[in-house]
């Protein structure tokens, strides 16, 4: 008799657990950072070049999301402050490209263009310094954190953490 609970279920487990172990402590590769990296230049270009779609937005945002996974993680810390006021440009940039009830791309603020370019520099050195596993659990700590929001939702997990996809 199973008294009311569920058979259990067999698991699969890991043949070579320390290839696993390695693979999550090494660091990212050029072209893991590069797929990291892209989509959000990409999106920063089109901020600044002011025909950027709510998707390229989103990009930059989740970007300083997993910046601020990283920092509160402790492997790269000192970027608080860089990251909250980034995070205070890219809602107020949010906040105009709505203001008519539709997403438009706003024209950028000239201190907005510099941050926009921190951003990337900062996340850029973030990324180089982490390990596969660290930037993992800063990926999933930053979308739990957004779902978590009041009116929190991740656009494409898949498109905008390709790396881990």
């Amino acid at each position: 008799m199973t008294h009311g609970r569920p058979p259990r279920r067999r698991r699969p487990v890991a043949v070579n657990l320390i290839a696993m172990a390695k693979a999550r402590a090494t660091r990212l590769t050029a072209a893991e950072r590069d797929q990291v990296m892209n989509p959000l230049r990409d999106a920063v270009a089109a901020l600044r070049r002011g025909v950027a779609t709510e998707l390229e937005w989103s990009h930059a945002v989740s970007a300083v999301n997993v910046g601020d996974a990283i920092e509160t993680q402790g492997v790269v810390r000192g970027l608080a402050g860089h990251l909250r006021s980034i995070d205070l440009a890219l809602q107020e940039i949010g906040k105009r490209a709505r203001a008519a009830g539709a997403w438009s791309p706003p024209a950028l603020y000239y201190e907005e263009r510099d941050l926009l370019d921190l951003l990337v520099d900062l996340h850029e050195h973030q990324i180089s310094c982490l390990s596969f596993g660290e930037f993992s659990r800063a990926c999933d700590k930053a979308i739990a954190q957004t779902r978590s929001a009041p009116g929190g939702s991740v656009i494409d997990v898949d498109q905008l953490l390709g790396v881990l996809a």
